[in-house]
Order: structure tokens, then sequence, then C-alpha cells
């Protein structure tokens, strides 16, 4: 299973300002879990990387203290035109990949 990314770029004065909403439970491990008393396994981004044109202009190592199903915004130096990926890598070897051209 990959993980879901809702992403929307726009252009303003060669500014990329780019959203993201990632679906992504980032558990830490140090919950219960009320029914079993063992505690929930972690599940979490680790590791965050956003490429304009092949490029990478953003590389991000997150922890446990992200929110559930995060949200990211990050301005970057881009054009209309221009391709952007977004690759995320979770602790348990799960990826997403969203990819779109800037307007």
């Amino acid at each position: 299973m990959s993980i879901n990314i809702r992403t929307r770029g726009q252009v303003r004065g060669g500014v990329a300002e780019i959203k993201s909403l990632i679906r992504h439970p980032m558990e830490s491990g140090a919950r219960m879990d009320q029914s079993t008393g063992k505690p929930f396994p972690m599940k979490l981004i680790t590791n965050v990387d956003v490429n304009v044109n092949g490029n990478r202009v953003v590389d991000a190592q997150w922890s446990a203290n992200i929110s559930t199903n995060p949200y990211m915004h990050v301005n970057v130096a881009a054009n209309a035109g221009d391709e952007v990926t977004i690759n995320l890598v979770d602790n348990t070897g799960e990826t997403g990949t969203e990819t779109f051209t800037l307007r």
C-alpha cells in the first residue's frame, strides 16, 4: 500500500508555493491499544524530498513529533511548467510519490 499525497502548487514571481496533504497514521509507538494493552506499532514517515525538474530542493527527515495526516507547505524557486515530484518513505518501507506540473 502506498502513502496517499494530495498536492497543489502555484507559481508567483518565480516562487512556487507547494501544499500537500499526506494521509498517514504517523504512529509513534508510544500509545497503548486499550483492548490489548500493547503499544500500537511504530509507523511514521522518515524521509521527505521534493524535486523540481529532477533537482532536489527539499530533503527532510521527519520524526514521531509530526501529527497524523500531516500537512506540508514549502516555497521553492520554480516556474510555471516545471515538474515537481514529492517522494515519501516511512519506517516500514512504504513509499508515496506525487508528480505534477506547476501552473
